[in-house]
């Protein structure tokens, strides 16, 4: 389930995120609803340059609740991409390349105005009753790092076709709604974004998403994307 859209700017961040809630007992519940309360941080569109942390202050880092990021991460103008957006746990402020023996920059844009909720120090502190809290937040690096895992594979096929078509069911799966036409997406990919996510030229990415229009495989109306599972492409998805 993705985070709840957040109007506050202190929130329990169980009551956004119910599914972090989901192995604190429920006698207990209550109590961790109320120690999990976050301050919210909006990002605008645009670069952002994310603010270290004063030391020791750090704690989980930040969660996405709503809204989406790229993280670009190259060298000499040459850059992958990775997107972020609701669930995903992020420390925006590590850097290790800096420190790698060969060096690499990393920089970050809202591509939709994101809202994060600040898991610091004094979060950790509030939520060290419910240790089932931190378990779930380990699960969703976790799952990042997974996330990123399948995108490589994605960009290893070798027809760019493919290759937009299992990073969009990807996509999907993460924050993708079941509705009576296919499964939609809502996020800002634009033709560029899709490029560096696939590795691919944008013209060449153009060309591949008219080739899955024309199949009925994709269709766009600005920021929504509906996919739909042709001659077995794309996995079955239940309400």
């Amino acid at each position: 389930m993705s985070p709840r859209r957040v109007e506050a700017d202190i929130v329990s961040l169980l009551e956004v995120d119910p599914d972090l809630a989901e192995r604190v007992p429920e006698g207990r519940q209550g109590a961790a609803r109320e120690a999990a309360a976050v301050r919210v941080e909006r990002v605008p569109r645009g670069r952002w340059d994310p603010p270290a942390p004063p030391a020791g202050s750090e704690g989980f880092g930040a969660l996405v609740l709503s809204g989406f990021l790229v993280r670009r991460v190259g060298r000499e103008g040459h850059f992958g991409a990775e997107l972020l957006g609701p669930g995903d746990l992020l420390r925006p402020w590590q850097v290790p390349g800096r420190l790698a023996s060969t060096p690499f920059e990393a920089t970050w844009q809202a591509i939709a105005t994101a809202e994060l909720a600040i898991l610091d120090a004094d979060f950790v502190a509030r939520v060290s009753p419910f240790p089932q809290i931190a378990v779930r937040l380990v699960d969703r690096a976790m799952l990042r790092s997974r996330h990123l895992a399948l995108e490589l594979a994605v960009v290893q096929q070798r027809r760019v076709e493919q290759r937009l078509r299992m990073l969009f069911w990807l996509l999907a799966d993460r924050w993708g709604r079941v509705t009576k036409d296919g499964v939609r997406l809502v996020a800002p990919l634009t033709h560029a974004l899709l490029a560096e996510l696939v590795a691919a030229r944008r013209p060449t990415v153009s060309a591949a998403l008219g080739r899955l229009a024309e199949a009925g495989e994709l269709t766009r109306v600005g920021n929504e994307w509906t996919l739909r599972a042709i001659s077995g492409e794309g996995a079955k998805k239940g309400p």
